[in-house]
């Protein structure tokens, strides 16, 4: 019996799940499965119940930038492996979307198509998901000789109305800080800041090129079509079990020097119709 903790059970994290979950069954574990909400206090709650019903092993998407609960997990010997938000004061074993790319890649787009006043929309940066998304933009755009302005990158927390307040705020403000794209590094912040847009009466990309993060949209729900970086949610799930699974078969010799793995997942950018060629006027 397997753990699997994530901080909400839509969106990307759906395809994790459903690779997770058909990885284990294929080697014979069943998956017991907690969303944590978005809720530290929730994922502590969840992490010692999942003890309690005495798991094999844990995968986990923490919310918490205080690691100190989990002495509870290194107590246990249980193997555990994170994903998503990663936990740098912690030894431990990591599958990541290399977040850092994730923002570089979509500034190189937007860079291709003439864009230089380029803005973003991340997460709570005291998580590491959103400050190397961060990261990543500052770095693309200093790569790509770019001006980072300070006043188009918008911190927010993970709740559905950031989105919207965040792009919101830089739509109020586009006479002072003008930008001609905007990348949004969540689905759920990109969905909600569609929704601001579109209150306001504006639209993608006659008045700005947009990015969003994972919508795939295989529905096609949205019109025009979002240009979306994609995390491969399944193949990271896959992936985890597999080094989850090396860790169980291994476990009973770890020592207190073992060397913990990280492995990094690329991520890749879907063009849709949201994202064109600079147009003077757009600024």
């Amino acid at each position: 019996m397997v753990g699997l903790i994530v901080p909400d059970i839509g969106d990307y994290f759906s395809q994790v799940i459903k690779g997770t979950e058909s990885e284990l069954s294929a080697n014979g574990y069943s998956m017991i499965l907690a969303d944590s909400h978005e809720d530290p206090i929730k994922e502590a709650n969840y992490i010692k119940l999942m003890y309690q019903s005495q798991v094999d092993a844990l995968i986990l998407a923490t919310v918490s930038d205080d690691f100190r609960w989990t002495k509870i997990y290194q107590d246990s010997r249980i193997p555990v492996i994170f994903f998503d938000n990663e936990p740098d004061s912690l030894q431990c074993n990591k599958v990541v979307l290399n977040n850092i790319k994730a923002t570089e890649i979509a500034v190189d787009h937007l860079v291709r198509l003439g864009h230089k006043d380029i803005a973003l929309i991340c997460g709570n940066v005291k998580e590491s998901t959103a400050k190397f998304r961060r990261d990543g933009f500052v770095e693309a755009m200093k790569k790509h000789n770019l001006e980072v302005n300070s006043n188009l990158i918008k911190e927010g927390l993970y709740y559905l109305d950031a989105g919207y307040s965040s792009m919101e705020e830089l739509i109020l403000n586009k006479n002072e800080n003008p930008f001609s794209a905007v990348i949004v590094s969540t689905y759920m912040l990109s969905c909600s800041a569609i929704h601001a847009i579109r209150d306001y009466g504006l639209s993608y990309p006659k008045d700005f090129s947009f990015i969003g993060f994972d919508i795939e949209d295989s529905d096609r729900l949205f019109s025009p079509s979002i240009t979306s970086v994609l995390q491969p949610g399944k193949q990271i799930g896959k992936l985890m079990v597999h080094r989850l699974l090396q860790s169980i078969e291994s476990y009973d010799s770890l020592s207190s020097d073992e060397e913990f793995s990280v492995s990094f997942v690329n991520p890749v950018i879907k063009i849709g119709e949201s994202t064109a060629l600079f147009k003077k006027e757009n600024n």
